[in-house]
């Protein structure tokens, strides 16, 4: 992929190749920055020339760390309502009461019991530390959050108002978490995780991002972390706060996006009163100068204020577009920066590099352009530490009656991520999501657990449906089940009015959490069934369809023109010879319902690493799956554009690759027998009662077109013994 996104209205239409994280260090003398910003916040105290020096200061301040956030100078107060009702120390155990979880550290077991107080009182989640605890004492009990440090193994626990719990091991320790609840929903990001149901669940977030955790969410545990010395282990409650149904009813916010101006007439401002009581205006460069270094308004401040005084004087509060995700500004990428291209994305601050100067970019925005509250358009994607800060940081500065609405389409991971962090979203009012993924708005648990997220973070979770197709009944009514809601766009009013705005009733909150619970009835044989397919079948699976290639079957062959005799067959194999990176494979007509697709392939000296030979599954709804071998010596899996890389195999050898899917979950598994098979990839599912329309053998690129990569490297060759598909 080239370093810019997609055009997109929400800018991260399709987020660009991410560079790699900066290493996770703090800079001398940051630690003295945070008590002073913490003094500042606790008293009150306004000063001009501690600003500046602030300022100055965090010019070198370093990417936020989950160990910074142990910090009892960081973040000490609550915001949002969100609180330390009561800490207790009794008969071995101390309990924290937050506003949406309890959390129970046992001395004698070992043990951290998790519940859940908002959406149904019961247990979520248990962590077992593998022994007795000693030296327990309470060293923090107030509002924000309690702290309790561990003598024996040498541990601290900190508990936050919003129901995050954070432990860090001062030494090797073990931790292994057990979940109390069937998942109805899971999504995963490294060894982050959400694991939900319907009436809530629970987040694990982890300081080192490449520790291994044996992820299985419906195992015993469903994660198990080596935490080395000074790592933290995070686990959030959720939901960490109540669900605002009242404004979830009453707020519509007209959602303004422009090529050509962010400062509509008069006559248009005022013309959108009858659509709505919230405007956002989102239009990233035409509203900016230099949207990526800074907030200055195009068109100057007497046209800022023309526009901000207009919506005023109808009575209505109005946020404007800002983007931590695309502020290059101090960064390596700031060279990238463009001010003219609506819609193009240059350049993405995935791990909070930027943090500092976006945060005095927006408190100048909030204090001397005066809008209601902002809109972020993207976040920190690869640190969920930076996240989390971010998020308090940024309700520190539109203030706690300030709007704040993030555009999290994807919020941790890459592109086509479903991992999110509940605890950082609480902190916000909207969470706007869905852009450039209509073909997932006819996936019901991708409106309730991922736009939604009714009782896991309880914003206001709001479909970004901007893609210009028009929405239908049947499609708003699946957005309505899942408790999600609708931005006005202009275009869309007439339908709005007339289909959406007359179901935001009262008694829509009733109808809402009567479908709640007559789903979560169905979670526990849900989650009971998924984990059977998970285990995979003991004896082969039937067959629907198999090339077998004892002879060459009939089928268009695909090939570059700089390979020549590409495909032949040898000792009852496709032999497969071509330059490393380019195009040669057979595509084969299926047109037949499948539940898994198997090769059984020898890489052999081929080059290719994303054209390395490979299986790739095509539905007729257009969502594909491709499985192969990489010469770098790793198996690699793709949804595209989503590329997942597996273990090692042996190039010389046979290895045997499949993919199984069941309803909405799918799964990679790799053998060297034939026989036994082991489980390296669980995939969301996209094509659920679809027919497999085609299958492409051979050298398939990654994304399943023929095209060859600007680089074609030296000819290799590979064998292909057989590809099946299994029966449904």
């Amino acid at each position: 992929m080239k370093n810019t996104a997609v055009p997109g209205k929400c800018g991260t239409g399709a987020l660009p190749c991410h560079p790699p994280a900066l290493a996770e260090k703090r800079q001398p003398g940051a630690a003295v920055l945070h008590k002073v910003t913490a003094f500042i916040y606790r008293s009150g105290i306004v000063c001009i020339a501690l600003t500046c020096f602030l300022s100055a200061f965090q010019a070198h301040a370093a990417i936020p760390t989950f160990q910074d956030l142990m910090d009892p100078m960081v973040f000490p107060e609550a915001q949002r309502g969100l609180l330390v009702e009561s800490v207790v120390e009794k008969e071995g155990a101390v309990t924290i009461t937050t506003t949406g979880a309890v959390v129970v550290l046992d001395e004698r077991s070992g043990t951290v019991a998790f519940r859940q107080r908002i959406g149904g009182e019961r247990s979520v989640a248990m962590m077992y530390l593998g022994c007795p605890l000693a030296g327990v004492k309470v060293t923090h009990s107030g509002a924000g959050f309690a702290r309790v440090t561990i003598d024996a193994p040498k541990l601290t626990l900190r508990v936050n108002g919003d129901s995050l719990c954070m432990l860090q091991a001062h030494a090797p320790l073990r931790a292994a978490v057990r979940t109390e609840i069937a998942p109805a929903w899971n999504a995963s990001w490294k060894n982050n995780h959400l694991i939900v149901d319907e009436l809530g669940g629970f987040g694990l977030y982890c300081s080192d991002l490449e520790l291994k955790d044996q992820y299985d969410p419906y195992g015993t545990p469903v994660a198990t972390y080596s935490l080395p010395e000074n790592a933290v282990l995070a686990v959030g409650v959720c939901p960490p706060k109540p669900y605002d149904w009242e404004r979830s009813l009453r707020e519509q916010v007209i959602w303004h996006w422009s090529n050509l101006s962010s400062y509509p007439p008069d006559e248009d401002l005022r013309s959108w009163k009858p659509h709505g009581n919230v405007v956002l205006l989102q239009s990233e460069v035409m509203l900016w100068k230099d949207w990526n270094l800074d907030f200055v308004p195009r068109l100057g401040m007497d046209e800022w204020n023309r526009v901000r005084d207009t919506i005023h004087g109808m009575g209505i509060p109005y946020i404007v577009y800002t983007s931590p995700f695309y502020f290059l500004k101090g960064t390596s990428q700031e060279k990238n920066a463009v001010n003219d291209k609506p819609g193009v994305c240059p350049g993405a601050i995935v791990d909070g590099e930027n943090m500092d100067l976006f945060l005095d970019a927006i408190t100048r925005v909030m204090g001397d352009l005066k809008p209601d509250g902002l809109y972020f358009d993207g976040q920190y994607a690869e640190n969920p530490a930076a996240l989390y800060a971010l998020a308090r940081h940024a309700r520190r500065i539109v203030g706690e009656g300030g709007i704040l609405e993030w555009h999290t389409t994807v919020e941790l991971g890459k592109w086509g991520s479903l991992m999110y962090m509940p605890q950082a979203d609480a902190y916000t009012d909207i969470q706007l999501r869905g852009e450039g993924s209509d073909q997932l708005y006819g996936d019901f648990d991708y409106l309730r657990y991922f736009v939604s997220s009714y009782n896991i973070n309880n914003c206001i979770g709001v479909l970004c449906n901007n893609s210009g197709k028009p929405m239908t009944v049947p499609q708003l009514e699946s957005v309505l089940q899942a408790n999600a809601r609708l931005h006005t766009l202009l275009g869309m009013s007439d339908f709005l009015d007339k289909e959406y705005r007359p179901r935001l009733t009262p008694e829509y909150h009733a109808e809402v959490d009567r479908l709640v619970a007559g789903r979560q009835q169905q979670s526990r044989a849900k989650a009971d069934a998924t984990a059977v397919f998970l285990k995979g079948p003991q004896t082969a699976p039937p067959t629907a369809v198999a090339f077998e290639f004892d002879q060459m079957p009939e089928a268009e062959k695909l090939v570059s023109p700089l390979n020549s005799d590409a495909l032949s067959l040898a000792d009852g194999a496709l032999h497969v010879k071509g330059h490393a990176s380019t195009y040669a494979y057979l595509q084969l007509p299926v047109n037949k319902a499948a539940g898994g697709v198997e090769i059984k392939l020898r890489h052999g000296s081929d080059g290719g690493m994303s054209w390395g030979p490979a299986a790739m599954v095509k539905w007729d709804n257009g969502e594909a799956l491709r499985i192969g071998t990489r010469s770098d010596g790793v198996l690699q899996v793709d949804l595209p554009p989503v590329q997942t890389l597996g273990p090692a195999f042996d190039p010389n050898a046979w290895v045997w690759l499949r993919a199984r899917w069941h309803d909405k979950t799918g799964v990679v598994e790799f053998g060297t027998d034939g026989e036994h098979f082991i489980r390296f990839d669980t995939f969301p599912f996209a094509a659920s009662g679809h027919a497999v329309a085609e299958l492409l053998v051979g050298k398939v690129p990654c994304h399943g077109k023929p095209d060859d990569y600007t680089e074609p490297g030296g000819i290799g060759e590979c064998d292909i013994d057989y590809v099946r598909l299994y029966a449904e």
